[in-house]
């Protein structure tokens, strides 16, 4: 079985509203496609899962050009952090969080956290 570092989670549901207000319906894929592509430039694919992930119910928390992105790891004290990111925010994001375990306060959703208890 694999294990990795960090898991990021990106929100790229769109349930063809017609008010376009899903994250699908804004950054979301992008912001999934620069995490990966991000990922692949620094060779961390065996470090640093990235996934897709359906409708985290934040939508109406992003603006037009974010979406909802999830880090858990590397540090499980950080538990999960959810963040409300653009395009221009996935290097921070991937540099900051999901490698170094640093969260990235201007960019975190105030409305949602997951806390783990280390095993």
């Amino acid at each position: 079985m694999a294990e990795f570092k960090a898991q990021v989670f990106i929100c790229t549901n769109s349930e063809g509203a017609e008010d376009q207000r899903h994250c699908g319906d804004k950054a979301g894929p992008a912001v999934f496609k620069a995490f990966r592509e991000l990922r692949q430039k620094l060779a961390k694919e065996r470090e640093i899962l990235v996934t897709r992930v359906g409708c985290t119910s934040q939508h109406s928390q992003v603006g037009a050009d974010q979406t909802t992105v999830i880090i858990y790891g590397p540090d499980p004290s950080t538990g999960g952090v959810w963040y409300k990111a653009t395009t221009a925010d996935v290097e921070e994001l991937f540099q900051e969080h999901a490698i170094k375990g640093r969260v990235v306060e201007r960019l975190v959703n105030p409305a949602m956290c997951v806390k783990c208890e280390p095993r």
